[in-house]
């Protein structure tokens, strides 16, 4: 199986280990994902310069982790085994239990901490509810 790393750039701040999602107002761009969002991936976990904080500015080139086990930086305690969704940040929370339909991007191998750099498995999908 190829992976080919799409040639995308920032629409604004990314930082490392995040979920990000298409930027609609511009072709070839990215954001953070916020809650609930579509997510087309996570960020690497590199920094644009050394003294930065932050993998990509506006107008910077982003790097997708590739491959289905990635790394996440954790946005609330998060179980095993449960699927995670993104918070408004971007960054990788328990699927919310409610009746709302959800868009999940993979499943927590392992348990964290908010902060805590995590493995998950990409997976994305959407769960609709039944909505009758």
């Amino acid at each position: 199986m190829h992976s080919i790393q799409p040639n995308l750039e920032a629409g604004g701040t990314i930082r490392p280990y995040r979920f990000v999602k298409i930027n609609t107002g511009a072709d070839n761009q990215c954001l953070e994902s916020d809650a609930n969002d579509t997510m087309i991936g996570v960020c690497a976990g590199s920094t644009r310069q050394f003294d930065s904080a932050n993998h990509a500015e506006d107008g910077d080139h982003v790097t997708l982790q590739m491959g289905s086990i990635v790394m996440i930086e954790a946005g609330a305690s998060i179980t095993r085994g449960a699927p995670l969704e993104s918070d408004a940040d971007g960054k990788a929370t328990n699927q919310t239990a409610d009746t709302t339909s959800r868009r999940i991007g993979g499943f927590a191998l392992e348990s964290g901490s908010s902060g805590d750099i995590i493995r998950m498995l990409w997976q994305p999908y959407f769960i609709r509810h039944n909505l009758s």
